[in-house]
């Protein structure tokens, strides 16, 4: 596959044994080695220190003379992200404020998509609307998790769970606190009990006054106060059976399409990520934003103000992105290309941290950032927001993070496959290769594959993924949600790890 006419650089869709030759853009090739499903095949040949170039852009450097047919990865190739990402930062902060357009043009027209006005959700009594109605068990401490752990097993809904929640510094247990009440308030949450040991840093009634102000209801249960485990796990299942029989007498009701808040995000990419399935998530957040819709992303590593929707939040944007190079620098003595792309990436055909990016971005669409919320803040209202939090290559974290800000639905892609579900938010599974929406069937609720092979254009797969939005919105069960995957870690700090 070729890319853009100006590449050096094709992906083998299928391996390539040495020898063998393929037509590219109308030109032979016959590759000098074994090219795996995936992976880089040099159109030219390419001398020592010149650029590698894939969907018409910069990727990285020529480490030795790369003869035309050779594989291209990191064998030899350099990933010069950190220079081309400092010259590009310096380059933008020279522009005069005024220099760029931040006007907002939305690629689709709501009257031509014919989207419905209305979806069916759980009606709350702060103004939000859930399209889950779950009861959810929240560990306050970890010595309280596995008695958590045993009430959510034994009644079949979400649990979360916290590796401290005690003894922790001002700074880091304002988040700890901050995801325990996201977590109760979440749009998708009917109610919650609350399961502490009794000597913690967390204080349940203040917690459960936090989730109680949106008129949910909250049940506390104290390990130590109440008589020791076995008795704390039997009024917690007693609580939540109660709870669940609430729940389940709450009715849908019309809510507007307008008020759903998606994500999109991708984890375990490989080569088919950024040439299928990101852009058919970036394609079905466009339609949502033209249906009046409200998008939100995890801009931890920051951006360039080409999607931004002012000056300000493009130096903004820069800014973050300064501080998590500069952080990931301090603390392992390494740039952020140094770490990621992960092995499974690399494993995959992406060789360097910029290549990795181009696709990536695509799950964004055409959008333009409104603002930057810091974790857990609430969803301001309709359009695309992003959220101050770095994650660096850790999947639970960047899910956590998107429902911490209210997020009912996560657009997950992810090349390799990956089974995370979320306890609060909605996760659907979109891969763009074949291989994995085979294997890995349990876990991938959309393939992309057709768009990557043609047999449907980026705009028909975009539809198919907005219609499974809906009907999951809907109602209609997810691969996660089968699985029982209900995963939450909510990050601390902003660190390449997630903590401080």
């Amino acid at each position: 596959m070729l890319i853009e006419e100006s590449d050096n650089v094709a992906v083998a869709v299928e391996p390539i044994q040495a020898g063998e030759c393929t037509l590219v853009a109308g030109e032979e090739i016959t590759a000098n080695e074994y090219i795996k499903e995936g992976h880089k095949i040099a159109r030219t040949d390419i001398e020592k220190g010149a650029e590698i170039i894939k969907y018409g852009v910069h990727i990285g450097v020529a480490t030795q003379f790369i003869k035309k047919g050779d594989w291209v990865h990191e064998h030899n190739v350099y990933d010069d992200f950190e220079e081309i990402n400092r010259e590009q930062r310096a380059y933008y902060r020279s522009m005069a404020p005024d220099a760029m357009d931040y006007t907002i043009h939305h690629k689709y027209k709501k009257e031509e998509l014919g989207l419905p006005e209305t979806i069916m959700g759980y009606k709350r009594a702060d103004g939000s609307f859930g399209i889950r109605n779950q009861v959810v068990v929240i560990s306050l401490v970890q010595c309280s998790n596995n008695a958590a752990q045993r009430i959510s097993a034994a009644c079949n809904v979400p649990a979360t769970f916290v590796d401290a929640a005690c003894g922790e510094f001002p700074d880091r247990f304002e988040r700890t606190r901050r995801g325990f009440i996201t977590t109760g308030t979440h749009p998708n949450t009917f109610g919650v009990v609350l399961l502490s040991l009794g000597c913690q840093q967390t204080d349940p009634e203040d917690v459960a006054e936090e989730i109680r102000k949106t008129g949910r209801p909250v049940v506390n249960i104290s390990i130590q106060a109440d008589g020791g485990v076995t008795k704390a796990i039997q009024d917690g299942i007693a609580a939540v059976e109660d709870l669940k029989r609430q729940a389940e007498a709450q009715k849908r009701e019309p809510c507007p399409l307008s008020g759903l808040i998606i994500g999109g995000y991708n984890g375990g990419s490989d080569w088919t990520s950024g040439l299928s399935a990101n852009p058919v998530v970036g394609e079905a957040i466009d339609m949502h934003l033209s249906a009046g819709g409200r998008a939100v992303e995890v801009c931890g590593r920051g951006g360039y103000p080409t999607t931004a929707a002012s000056y300000e939040i493009g130096m903004r944007l820069m800014d973050i992105g300064d501080f998590f190079n500069e952080d990931c620098t301090r603390r392992g003595g390494k740039g952020l290309s140094q770490v990621n792309p992960t092995p499974g990436n690399k494993a995959g055909g992406l060789t360097t941290m910029t290549e990795k990016n181009l696709g990536s971005f695509k799950t964004q669409g055409h959008r333009r950032i409104l603002g930057i919320l810091d974790c857990g803040d609430p969803v301001p209202g309709a359009g695309a927001w992003g959220i101050n939090q770095a994650q660096g290559a850790n999947d639970a974290y960047a899910s956590t993070t998107l429902a911490m800000s209210g997020c009912h639905i996560c657009l997950f892609t992810t090349g390799r496959g990956n089974p995370i579900g979320n306890a609060c938010m909605t996760t659907i599974k979109i891969t763009g290769n074949p291989q994995t929406a085979t294997a890995l069937e349990d876990m991938i609720d959309y393939s992309a594959a057709p768009m990557l092979y043609g047999e449907l254009s980026l705009q028909e797969s975009g539809r198919e993924l907005y219609e499974l939005l809906l009907r999951v919105a809907n109602g209609e069960e997810t691969k996660a949600e089968k699985l029982g995957d209900y995963s939450w870690t909510t990050p601390h700090g902003t660190s390449y790890n997630g903590d401080y």
